[in-house]
């Protein structure tokens, strides 16, 4: 017998989420051969050195911030007269 439920009961079991976690550099190894032991623990990554700018993007922006315009308008500004706008 069909029953819409099952399909969706399938996809939860199988759901993976990822976690961001900020340690202190000298407790890395401690907590990586921590996660090693727990089964559920699909994958071990180091991201820090991801989130770098690449110079070549960084020279872009650099360049934006001294081409903008002198009657630029802050963010602050901006949020607060949509924040009044709106009532928010």
């Amino acid at each position: 017998m069909y029953s819409p439920y099952q399909s969706n009961l399938n996809l939860t079991q199988n759901a993976m989420k990822t976690f961001s976690i900020t340690i202190q550099d000298d407790k890395e190894s401690i907590f990586i051969e921590l996660m090693k032991c727990f089964t559920f623990v699909k994958k071990i990554e180091d991201v820090s050195s991801g989130n770098e700018i690449p110079t070549w993007h960084k020279t872009i922006l650099d360049q934006r911030l001294e081409n903008q315009s002198k009657d630029s308008i802050s963010w602050d500004v901006v949020q607060e007269e949509i924040n009044l706008k709106y009532g928010l």
